[in-house]
């Protein structure tokens, strides 16, 4: 939220361009926002806000640069450097953004004039002109001009501008070799936010008795979740401050509201162990039989020893029992053969 005395309005995008006197050589006091600052990096605030993702994209994102040496045109620099660090950052822009400043010298005495690109210190100080221009391969972006005469010729401008152009291609190739497209995902220490939607019959589910589901994914994962009901949907965000702890999250959130699927392989964990059998919860509030006859291809007479309460064990899912709406399943399937064993029929799904 950015609050002035006369409104408040709400961004997703920042630059923050700071000019300090030693950049140029010089000893200032170092006090607020100079006018330099404001106008430089609006200019290169509103050349890659041209580039960034739409409001849906759930980052808000600050690039800050900090100019320690300038002896030509810092803002363009900031352009330049600002559309690598967004790339380099997994920011998703579609394109890079440079930016080149264009000089002038003119001689009135008969009218003749030279174009300059890429003009420095001297060559602003003491020229009639800077035009700043900023861009991708295909279009402008923005610019910014200072003149120091009357005014300029549409001849003047036209090859100011494709001098501009030329200049422009020129750094945006040396960008591209260096980073062709933007990161596919964010850096390993960005905060990570995701946003999944339920059924609405799986809400409950979500968050369990007094809270206890939700709290414990919380604990365990380290993400603080946020769920509401929209409509027909439940939607949840999940907000990490790191990949792994977001990716678990998900992933357990998933399995809660997944629905068994006769065929699909899972990750059981034993529940209790039978004569018969052992139960196994292979989803979040499913539990199935693991029958004696399917945990091995080898006869087994006991299960002494063969699986015990707390193990984690790869079952799929073979069957649903139409009259009781019990879970089939079989561990044995996932085992390769034994040599001289018959093949095993499948039940019919």
């Amino acid at each position: 939220m950015i609050e002035s005395a006369a409104k408040s309005v709400d961004s997703k995008f920042f630059l923050h361009y700071n000019f300090p006197p030693f950049s140029t050589g010089e000893v200032k006091m170092m006090r607020g926002q100079s006018r330099r600052e404001v106008g430089h990096g609006n200019l290169a605030m509103r050349s890659l806000r041209q580039m960034m993702p739409g409001s849906d994209y759930p980052y808000t994102v600050r690039v800050v640069s900090d100019i320690l040496e300038s002896n030509g045109s810092s803002s363009m620099a900031t352009v330049c450097a600002g559309s690598l660090a967004l790339m380099d950052a997994g920011v998703p822009i579609p394109k890079h953004v440079s930016g080149v400043a264009m000089g002038l010298i003119t001689r009135p005495a008969d009218g003749k004039y030279a174009i300059l690109t890429d003009i420095l210190g001297d060559e602003d100080h003491l020229g009639d002109m800077d035009f700043k221009v900023t861009g991708t391969r295909e279009g402008i972006c923005g610019v910014q001009m200072d003149i120091k005469v009357d005014g300029l010729s549409m001849e003047t401008m036209r090859e100011a501008l494709e001098q501009a152009r030329k200049g422009r291609l020129h750094i945006l190739d040396a960008m591209y070799g260096c980073i062709p497209a933007a990161n596919a995902d964010v850096k390993p220490h960005a905060p990570r936010m995701v946003k999944i939607f339920i059924d609405k019959e799986f809400i409950g589910a979500v968050i369990g008795p007094q809270g206890k589901i939700i709290q414990e994914i919380q604990r365990e994962t380290g993400t603080t979740i946020n769920l509401e009901e929209v409509g027909n949907f439940g939607e949840v965000s999940i907000f990490s401050p790191a990949k792994e702890g977001l990716d678990k999250a998900v992933n357990w959130i998933k399995s809660i509201v997944a629905q068994p699927e006769v065929g699909s392989v899972y990750e059981a964990k034993v529940k209790s162990v039978m004569p018969y059998g052992a139960f196994v919860e292979f989803l979040p509030g499913k539990q199935g039989l693991l029958h004696i006859s399917e945990v091995s291809h080898k006869r087994l007479e006991t299960m002494d020893g063969v699986l015990k309460e707390g193990d984690t064990v790869k079952v799929k899912l073979i069957g649903l029992d139409q009259k009781t709406g019990k879970f089939k399943l079989s561990r044995k399937v996932l085992m390769p053969k034994p040599e001289g064993a018959g093949s095993r029929q499948e039940p019919q799904q």
